[in-house]
């Protein structure tokens, strides 16, 4: 669809013309189901911003590393733009699909990128010192490949020995506890990347973390101007971490309704390979089908995230969509193939 990001439904109304309250934006992996938050005091909204440590704290307890490891920013997005100019430039190795903005931060630093097609791939140019730096999306998106602690554990130990940073975005990682190395940090070589965006439904607020070394963190905060993390963020993200009951509901929630998404997708999409990654879902197929699939849909108010074929194999990725609009998105995606179909006999 030629969009670079999910969520801009402003360009597909253009695009499209359908009217702007008529459209299922399925297009990030945003859930549906936000921390619900309370009335925020008049005077969080008339104060300059307040770094009084509290939002670090709550942050460090609910990742399980010191305070003095916390960096907040305006979204994970503002670290991962800005940290590839704080490392000394080298060879970086970068995962062949991914999250878009890794790459072109890193190559705008002056970093040379070395791609991985997967984890076997990844360990080889860690193991023998081809990259001094690695990017790791866990789980990666769009393609769900996630990688355990203990394999990250192992590759952080390898790329730190050679002096180097594993950079660990752990964007939507939440809902698999399991899988996060934020409690490894601070240690030396590790960064990891966190964010309040997805898994609590609150990325209009625009809140993340960088988990680092305190030396590592204190220069990034050095290139931020005052009071960037507004005053609202961080009074509600304080809370929302601190919430630790209404994040075990959410797991269970969103786990549960992963899996009724996963199945009315596979139905829908049969013989088509479906990767649920509980907050985004992607299907692998041919190229054409795919782009072919994304305008359907969007011809029909639907708005999903194509990503561009490799070795002629194309992804698309739904979001998890309320249970409300459930039914409509599955009989859009049932016309939307079924024109495809027909199209080409």
């Amino acid at each position: 669809m030629g969009l670079e990001h999910g969520g801009n439904v402003s360009a597909a109304v253009k695009k499209f013309g359908t009217p702007r309250d008529q459209w299922i934006d399925m297009s990030t992996g945003v859930s549906p189901f936000s921390w619900p938050v309370p009335p925020v005091p008049s005077t969080v909204w008339r104060d300059l911003p307040d770094c009084d440590g509290q939002l670090e704290r709550s942050a460090a307890s609910c990742y399980g590393c010191p305070a003095e490891a916390v960096l907040a920013v305006p979204g994970s997005q503002y670290a991962l733009q800005h940290l590839p100019a704080l490392l000394s430039p080298g060879r970086v190795a970068m995962p062949r699909r991914g999250y878009a903005e890794h790459r072109q931060a890193w190559a705008a630093a002056g970093h040379e990128l070395v791609d991985y097609a997967d984890t076997a791939c990844l360990e080889a140019l860690a193991l023998d010192g081809s990259v001094d730096h690695v990017v790791l999306i866990n789980p990666n998106n769009p393609t769900g490949d996630m990688l355990s602690a203990g394999q990250i554990a192992a590759l952080a130990e390898c790329v730190d020995h050679a002096g180097g940073h594993l950079v660990v975005d752990e964007a939507f990682v939440d809902v698999h506890e399991g899988s996060s190395v934020a409690s490894l940090c601070p240690q030396p070589g590790l960064v990891v990347f966190r964010s309040i965006g997805k898994f609590f439904g609150l990325a209009g607020m625009r809140l993340g973390f960088m988990l680092a070394v305190p030396s590592l963190c204190r220069a990034l905060e050095a290139s931020m101007p005052p009071w960037l993390v507004s005053h609202p963020a961080r009074w509600v993200g304080a809370r929302a971490l601190s919430d630790r009951a209404w994040q075990a509901a959410q797991r269970e929630r969103l786990r549960c309704e992963a899996r009724q998404w996963s199945l009315a997708l596979a139905e829908a999409l049969p013989e088509l390979p479906l990767v649920n990654a509980t907050l985004f879902f992607t299907v692998t197929g041919r190229g054409d089908f795919c782009s072919a699939l994304s305008v359907g849909l969007a011809q029909r108010a639907v708005l999903v995230r194509r990503f561009d074929p490799v070795d002629g194999q194309g992804m698309v990725r739904f979001g998890l969509p309320p249970t409300e609009v459930r039914d409509a998105v599955l009989d859009r995606i049932r016309e939307s193939v079924e024109e495809y179909t027909c199209a080409i006999c």
